[in-house]
């Protein structure tokens, strides 16, 4: 088997090309790389200071510092126009996207714009070719796309994009309590996901022949975390709770009380909604931070948790805290092409 793993963050753009018949996987080509939105919300604070209004095309990729840059970009008095898959980059609510003062428009681009355009693609698979080629390395034989970004999805108007995301994290873990719950095959991808469906038809676009399995972020992690050797709040490989919170608005002693009360079941759903976080829930009974031997850790963030009193580890799977992420996506391809394979023999 070989995969391609690219592991989409806010910050970097990790990738592993993942080749089972190398002797290890650390000899397996592995690349950190800025992420696409950070390249992105440069070209556009280049167009705030030119003075050029922009139209945005293409892909649906992360927001983050592109979106924070369009914004800037149009308080500064510039116009911005954006085809709807590209708006959904912004926000997956396209009012509040013309709430912003952005424009949308049709892929033919607005009338009489003398403007700059930006082209948007995250998944650039021609680019890592064209890098690898150098070095001999084909991309004709390889079996499967991995790809990991986060996307809330498209939500009811009625509710947040925070409650519709961890209740959708919620229906899955209820059907199958894995990380691998939250990796889907190009064909299996709900509607309400404009971004992973994004990362699919970028993929097949660049490298049709392969198969293409999209995961969230934080499961793949997690996944990645499991390699290497336990990871916090999992028992036999299971997820038994969820908790999500955002690292910018914790420091080390809310995020260590945050901890022992998730493990202890103190810690309600409501309490992380309210203080800014997605949410939380418990799948079985929490089993009390006194049996955590230890807390797994991964993620730009993770120096939080070693100014706190808990017992911490770095996960290094493949010896790699970088590689967390796309090891996870490696790990996820193997047990859906396995279970694909089992269906057909069945």
């Amino acid at each position: 088997m070989k995969v391609l793993a690219i592991d989409i963050g806010a910050g970097t753009e990790d990738v592993l090309l993942y080749d089972d018949e190398k002797r290890s996987i650390e000899n397996c080509i592995k690349m950190v790389l800025p992420s696409l939105c950070q390249v992105f919300a440069a070209k556009v604070k280049t167009a705030t200071r030119q003075g050029n209004d922009l139209f945005v095309r293409g892909d649906t990729i992360g927001g983050g510092a592109f979106s924070y840059a369009l914004r800037k970009h149009v308080e500064a008095g510039f116009r911005v126009s954006m085809t709807e898959n590209a708006a959904y980059t912004v926000r997956n609510n396209l009012d509040q996207v013309k709430e912003m003062g952005i424009e949308i428009v049709q892929d033919s681009g607005p009338e009489k714009f003398e403007g700059e355009t930006i082209v948007l693609e995250e998944v650039n698979i021609e680019k890592l070719h064209g890098l690898l080629t150098f070095f001999g390395e084909p991309f004709s034989d390889i079996d499967f796309v991995a790809i990991a970004v986060q996307d809330h999805g498209v939500f009811p108007k009625e509710m947040t994009n925070k409650r519709f995301r961890i209740n959708k994290m919620r229906e899955l873990l209820e059907k199958n309590p894995k990380p691998e719950a939250f990796a889907f095959m190009e064909n299996e991808i709900p509607q309400y996901y404009p971004r992973m469906k994004s990362a699919v038809h970028a993929s097949k676009r660049q490298l049709p022949n392969a198969r293409v399995l999209v995961m969230d972020t934080s499961p793949d992690a997690i996944l990645g975390c499991l390699m290497d050797p336990v990871a916090a709040i999992i028992s036999r490989g299971k997820i038994n709770a969820v908790l999500e919170h955002h690292t910018r608005l914790l420091n080390p002693k809310k995020m260590e009380r945050l901890l022992r009360d998730f493990a202890d079941g103190k810690l309600s759903d409501e309490e992380v909604f309210e203080d800014n976080g997605h949410g939380m829930f418990f799948l079985s009974k929490p089993p009390g931070f006194s049996k955590i031997e230890k807390v797994v850790v991964t993620g730009p963030n993770r120096n939080i948790l070693a100014k706190t009193n808990l017992q911490v580890h770095f996960a290094t799977p493949a010896g790699d805290v970088m590689m967390t992420g796309t090891i996870g996506l490696v790990e996820a391809t193997k047990r859906r092409a396995f279970l694909d394979k089992s269906s057909i023999l069945d």
